[in-house]
């Protein structure tokens, strides 16, 4: 099949470029001699889990365990949620993929500590405990230093549970465009995670796992060292906002756009104008508008839930009816989660379907 007969809207990932993407990523671990291990949340699909992990990955991440129980299902064995998993319930759908996977788990605070060991002698699991460290998000996490120490007593002194490592994570500035700025900010963050690895080592803790970093920070968070293991997402897409990124100090985007979406004309209004079939259930606002490819001074104007609009200068609209135009999303994770299924492409032929399974599953 071709490209143009596909039904629009549709989710494309130019396949070559996609693979490119991966490998680079495992280069880049190879030579700094770190593990990575990608975050599902921004693709949602087990074949995609699996492609990364033939390519060399430790494993996954997923943000929610819900992710996690649909990588489970289709043989994804090792994975890290790196979002606190908190209630009774949900600490009993954990304990049951940790029966049939490795499974690793954020913590911060020692109530959520006391109810997973409880619920893990309830069923026999043993999963791997990882304290998040605040080093600047100001989200989850425990401040550096000393507290950690404190939770990682508690988690080596629970029933069942098994004190892995730390996660610091400073997602904030991932899209922060100047490379100085954000090198100086990573860096920072990545000792404030070390300098805690420290203290809970000189208290006679073993230690030897660190994880966080991204997809906006990779080259920096593998060459200043520190981290054991790295957390991108992104890097097997991009998106506008990552190509907005000054990279290595103006050296150049170091991962190639797979993604993009491709919608269709359906409407000609007026002279200058064309509606398209792609509005705000098909492509995340979150990051603004996305960009059209090969369509310069070409205005993007969301027209509510079904409906998008293009608006030309001098009231030249270079388009008919049922054209086809390709954008670049602004935030590839917020996009995908809208549909069921990447079409992978080279040139103008499909090449390959691959499922997102587990989309849409935020609990």
């Amino acid at each position: 099949m071709k490209l143009s007969q596909l039904d629009t809207p549709v989710l494309l990932i130019e396949e070559d470029a996609f693979l490119r993407n991966m490998k680079h990523m495992q280069d880049l671990a190879v030579e700094a001699n770190i593990a990575y291990r990608p975050h599902a949340k921004a693709h949602k699909s087990a074949e995609i889990a699996k492609m990364q992990i033939d390519a060399g990955a430790c494993g996954v991440c997923c943000a929610k365990l819900g992710e996690a129980e649909v990588l489970v299902s289709h043989e994804i064995k090792d994975i890290l949620i790196t979002t606190p998993v908190i209630s009774i319930s949900k600490l009993t759908r954990l304990m049951q993929i940790a029966k049939k996977a490795k499974i690793s788990v954020v913590v911060d605070n020692s109530n959520n500590i006391t109810e997973m060991s409880a619920v893990a002698q309830t069923f026999g699991a043993r999963p791997d405990v990882v304290i998040e460290v605040d080093v600047g998000q100001g989200r989850c996490g425990v401040p550096p230093g000393k507290a950690a120490l404190k939770l990682a007593y508690e988690v080596m002194n629970a029933d069942c549970l098994n004190f892995k490592g730390l996660q610091g994570y400073q997602g904030a500035i991932q899209m922060t465009e100047a490379f100085a700025e954000r090198d100086a900010a990573a860096r920072k963050a990545i000792g404030l995670l070390t300098d805690t690895a420290k203290i809970i080592r000189d208290a006679g803790l073993p230690l030897d796992y660190l994880t966080g970093g991204g997809s906006g920070t990779s080259i920096i968070d593998a060459a200043f060292g520190g981290l054991t293991e790295l957390q991108p997402g992104g890097y097997i897409f991009m998106d506008s906002r990552y190509r907005k990124l000054e990279w290595d100090n103006g050296v150049g985007i170091p991962f190639e756009q797979s993604l993009t979406l491709m919608a269709s004309v359906i409407s000609l209004p007026g002279p200058g104008r064309c509606i398209l079939d792609m509005g705000l259930k098909a492509i995340s606002s979150d990051g603004g508008p996305p960009v059209p490819i090969n369509l310069p001074g070409a205005e993007f104007k969301f027209a509510g839930e079904e409906h998008s609009e293009l608006i030309f200068e001098d009231d030249i609209c270079p388009l008919g009816l049922n054209d086809k135009v390709n954008f670049v999303p602004t935030h590839c994770d917020t996009t995908v989660n809208l549909y069921d299924r990447f079409i992978a492409y080279n040139g103008e032929d499909v090449v390959d379907v691959w499922n997102i399974a587990a989309r849409g599953r935020v609990q």
